[in-house]
């Protein structure tokens, strides 16, 4: 076996309603952590961290949550907003409604992406979580 074949892959996500796990009707493709494509994000946190430290200074929250948001962005390449499968009357489903966000469906752009994660903190968790799981984006191409 050839190991530098053993590569991460683009993986889809379902968002879930925070409270009952259910779908929501919107599907996210995500890169792993461990991507090439987020690498130079993640030196330039590191290289931002060093100069901090350099400086004798600290990271700041503020400085935390902006470094999140730029990775979720980065492993974040697009969305599908769909209607979801369910029962009409189910708890947190409308299985006649797509699901919206202010309003309306948005279009895959890092302006709404952000718009969506800072409003919807819950749903950047969900991201955060899913790019966390290395294991998810290795398939085994052996059947």
């Amino acid at each position: 076996m050839d190991l530098s074949t053993i590569t991460p892959v683009e993986r889809p996500i379902e968002i879930l309603h925070p409270s009952t796990k259910r779908p929501l009707g919107i599907r996210v493709n995500l890169l792993s952590i461990d991507d090439d494509r987020l690498q130079k994000i993640k030196r330039k946190i590191t290289d931002d961290r060093l100069a901090l430290e350099r400086k004798n200074k600290s990271f700041r929250a503020e400085d935390i949550e902006e470094n999140r948001m730029a990775i979720l962005l980065a492993a974040t390449t697009d969305w599908e907003w769909y209607n979801p499968t369910g029962k009409s009357g189910d708890q947190g489903y409308d299985a006649d409604a797509m699901p919206e966000f202010e309003g309306g469906v948005p279009d895959f752009n890092p302006k709404n992406l952000k718009a969506v994660l800072i409003k919807l903190r819950w749903f950047g968790d969900q991201i955060n979580e899913a790019i966390g799981d290395t294991e998810a984006f290795f398939t085994d191409s052996k059947p």
